[in-house]
C-alpha cells in the first residue's frame, strides 16, 4: 500500500533541538508512525515532557540533554548510544538559533559570529560524522537537515545565520552525493514558522500582519507543516530523493525578490 511508504515503524530516529517547536512536533510525528526517538536539547526538562508524549504513541524515548555546540559532551553521548543501540535510521539536524550572531556585522565579533555558525553548521557536522556508523547500519538510512529560508533570502542583521544555513544547504547536497547509495540526505527550508521562537512576531499584531504579507499563502507556517515534510524525507516515501532543500515555506522562494518587496509595501 503507498501509505506503507510513510511508515517509520520500528526505526530510530536522533532529532536534535527536539524540546519545543519544530523538533518537538518533529519527535511526535514520527513516533505516531511508529518510530522510536533519541531527543536531544539543552534543557532535560523539556525532552522530557517531549518524551512522555512520544511514549504515548506505543513507541520507546530517550530523553539526552547534551549542549550539541560541546564536541566532548557530543562524543560522550554517541559513546553511550554505542553501546545500547544496534543501529540508527533516521538523523534529524534540527537544532539551531540565530544565536549571539545576530546583529549588524559592525557589532558583532569574531565570537559571536562563530557561536552561531557553531549552533547552525559545525554541530549538524559533528552529529552526522558521529552518526555514519550507526547509520551504515540501517538497510534504508536518512539524513534531514533543517536550514532556514534565510539561506537564500536577504535581511539586515542575519549575515551570520544565513551563512551558516547556506553553508549546512550546500553541505547536505554534497553529502548526498558522498553517502551514496547507502544514505540519503535532504534538507528542509522553513519559512516563517509560529514557534516560541517567533512568538516576538506573534505577539505584535502589526509586526504579524507585515510578515504575512510577505508569504503567497498569507499565513505563518505550523510546526507540524515542516514535521510532515520530515516525514516524507525521512521515510521511504522519498526513496528516490537525495540531496534536495525542500523549501516549506508558503511560497516565498517562488517570488523573486522585487516581488517579496512589493508584497511589503502592500
Amino acid at each position: 500500500m503507498i501509505t506503507d511508504a510513510f511508515s517509520l515503524k520500528g526505526k530510530t530516529a536522533l532529532i536534535t533541538g527536539a524540546g519545543k517547536g519544530i523538533g518537538a512536533r518533529i519527535a511526535t510525528a514520527f513516533a505516531e508512525m511508529g518510530a522510536n526517538v533519541v531527543l536531544v536539547a539543552r534543557t532535560q526538562g523539556d525532552i522530557d515532557r517531549v518524551a512522555d508524549e512520544v511514549r504515548t504513541h506505543g513507541v520507546t524515548a530517550k530523553a539526552i540533554a547534551c549542549d550539541i555546540t560541546d564536541e566532548s559532551k557530543v562524543d560522550t553521548l554517541f559513546d553511550q548510544l554505542a553501546t545500547t543501540m544496534p543501529s540508527l535510521d533516521i538523523l534529524v539536524n534540527n537544532a539551531g538559533a540565530p544565536g549571539a550572531g545576530y546583529g549588524s556585522l559592525e557589532a558583532v565579533n569574531r565570537s559571536s559570529f562563530m557561536d552561531t555558525i557553531d549552533i547552525n553548521l559545525t554541530a549538524a557536522y559533528h552529529f552526522i560524522h558521529r552518526s555514519l556508523p550507526l547509520l551504515k547500519k540501517s538497510e534504508h538510512a536518512a539524513i534531514v537537515n533543517i536550514s532556514s529560508a534565510m539561506s537564500w533570502m536577504v535581511d539586515k542583521n542575519f549575515a551570520a545565520y544565513a551563512a551558516a544555513k547556506a553553508g549546512l544547504d550546500q553541505m547536505t547536497r554534497v553529502l548526498a552525493y558522498e553517502l551514496a547509495p547507502h544514505i540519503r540526505v535532504n534538507g528542509i527550508a522553513p519559512g516563517a514558522i509560529e514557534t516560541p521562537a517567533t512568538a516576538f512576531i506573534t505577539s505584535n499584531e502589526q509586526r504579524l500582519l507585515e510578515t504575512e504579507r510577505w508569504i503567497p499563502q498569507g499565513r505563518l507556517g505550523q510546526p507540524l507543516d515542516i514535521a510532515l515534510a520530515a516525514l516524507y524525507l525521512a521515510s521511504e516515501a522519498s526513496g528516490f530523493v537525495s540531496g534536495k532543500i525542500l523549501e516549506v515555506d508558503g511560497g516565498m522562494a517562488a517570488l523573486p525578490g522585487s516581488a517579496i518587496q512589493a508584497r511589503l509595501k502592500r
